[in-house]
């Protein structure tokens, strides 16, 4: 396993560490506005088969259940995976759901299948910079044609907010939720021009930085009104987060 992939499983191994089961009363209508906005924009109603990477907890992998029968999902965290099996249990008996616990990059390297799309929420960042190369082309090398490749959301390094995530730790901190430079610290590189650059020269077609989010909500139900409002009209490369979207002719 390579050492990034190694720090990544040792935090998210801990940070897993109790069970989680979703259900539609979890979240908000804010967090359903977002999440189903996100996967509007980057799959296709004929998108069946589906990967995703970096399942972690199984959030984005609820909704993505609701829209294929025929999903795998991908984690470094073996307790990432197990907790995964017994949240989703019954898709998994149905057939819906298959769980891979490794190293994406690996994974990817390994698997002889090819999916309609492969989507992340969060992911690109914990990925060394150095590594985007094989995981773009790895990726698409494994998409069908006219399939997608997309994570949403992913912090925007550049523009506007460029400066703020050197200060991540602390606000993270301040609203009482988790922060590893170590795992975190990919987030620097994460500027919209050098992730068109990587994904075109992977192959992709028309790579794309559009806007996941544009203001920080902090968990602001007035804040994520106006961020509804000026979403549409707001450029990639100057949100807060981002949407990374590459397709495959």
């Amino acid at each position: 396993m390579r050492e990034n992939g190694k720090i990544q499983k040792k935090f998210y191994d801990k940070y897993f560490g109790e069970e989680s089961a979703w259900s539609s009363a979890d979240f908000s209508d804010d967090t359903k506005y977002f999440t189903n906005r996100f996967l509007d924009a980057v799959l296709r109603p004929e998108s069946r088969k589906i990967l995703e990477i970096g399942c972690g907890n199984g959030f984005l992998t609820f909704f993505l259940l609701k829209r294929s029968t025929n999903m795998t999902a991908v984690d470094v965290s073996s307790k990432a995976i197990e907790n995964m099996r017994g949240q989703f249990s019954s898709e998994i008996g149905q057939g819906k759901l298959r769980l891979e616990c490794g190293d994406l990059i690996e994974f990817l390297e390994n698997s002889n299948e090819t999916f309609d799309a492969i989507v992340g929420s969060g992911i690109i960042h914990h990925i060394e910079k150095e590594s985007w190369d094989k995981l773009f082309s790895l990726s698409c090398e494994k998409l069908k044609p006219g399939g997608v490749f997309s994570c949403g959301p992913e912090p925007n390094a550049g523009g506007l907010y460029g400066r703020c995530w050197r200060w991540a730790k602390f606000f993270y901190k301040l609203f009482g939720m988790d922060y590893d430079w170590e795992v975190e610290k990919g987030t620097l590189n994460m500027i919209p021009s050098n992730l068109e650059s990587s994904l075109k020269k992977a192959g992709f077609h028309n790579p794309e930085v559009a806007p996941f989010q544009v203001i920080p909500h902090f968990r602001s139900k007035i804040l994520a009104y106006f961020d509804k409002k000026i979403i549409e009209y707001a450029s990639g490369r100057l949100s807060l987060y981002i949407i990374v979207k590459g397709e495959k002719l």
